[in-house]
């Protein structure tokens, strides 16, 4: 059964399309069984790693700046990135500078902007996170705020975290209702053994332990009628796997 991560489907809901959250990606095979959920921990022995036509992937690292509340009164009145408007409204302080920290990223991921961008934060600072697929491009960008009575300390894009291009990971294409693979999808199998189950793990680095924040796609393998179908399931080590035709489809309902 095709499965989305938790932080997929919250990224859906909020943030960008299903071809943002998994471009630059990377597919992995696994032996067995499929976990009950993509937020599970991998399980199984890994047989293959598909990359852009088997290239060395270099996974991609979200660069981040952030803005720290230093003021116990008054608003936050405009918080920008490159001079683009990320909050939309002034937020006003609320007891406590983690309170406010925690409505001005609500506020931030209520607004659309031009290029947008994932805010969280912790205690009375407020991180800005560059969404997938932009690399190394906001590094730099100059986070600014304007405030009545509150201050705070701003750091540009690159600083919090410096962000870092991804390398050979997956392309897709949106055709019609589908979301297909594009270009060669290929990998050098490490292992010998029966392949069951697949993940799809989005650019950003991941280990494939449990998680609730990270976009991961699972599901079955087999020759016909499953979420991915080979040709055949036994993988022969040191042989290259190559994935014909690789579609996801949202469902009507």
């Amino acid at each position: 059964m095709l499965r989305f991560s938790t932080g997929l489907r919250n990224y859906l809901q909020g943030f960008g399309s299903l071809q943002e959250a998994m471009w630059g990606g990377v597919l992995k095979i696994y032996t067995g069984s499929q976990p009950a959920s993509p937020d599970s921990a991998i399980a199984g022995t890994l047989l293959s790693t598909v990359t852009l036509a088997s290239g060395a992937l270099t996974q991609e690292v979200l660069s981040a700046g952030s803005l720290t509340l230093t003021n116990t009164s008054g608003s936050v009145n405009t918080l920008t990135v490159n001079s683009v408007e990320i909050m939309g409204t002034a937020v006003s302080y609320d007891g406590s500078q983690a309170n406010t920290a925690a409505l001005i990223a609500a506020m931030c991921n209520r607004k659309i902007s031009n290029p947008d961008y994932i805010v969280t934060s912790s205690g009375a600072k407020i991180i800005i996170t560059a969404k997938p697929g932009t690399g190394i491009t906001p590094n730099t960008y100059t986070v600014a705020a304007s405030y009545t009575t509150m201050t705070g300390t701003a750091v540009a894009m690159g600083t919090e975290v410096a962000g870092v291009a991804g390398v050979n990971g997956l392309q897709f294409q949106t055709v019609g209702a589908l979301l297909s693979k594009y270009g060669t999808w290929s990998g050098v199998n490490s292992t010998t053994g029966t392949a069951g189950w697949f993940r799809l793990y989005a650019s950003v680095l991941d280990a494939g332990a449990a998680s609730t924040t990270l976009f991961r796609i699972d599901g079955n393998i087999g020759t016909s009628g499953a979420n991915l179908n080979l040709s055949t399931t036994n993988l022969v080590s040191g042989t290259t796997l190559t994935i014909d035709q690789f579609d996801i489809t949202l469902p009507e309902a």
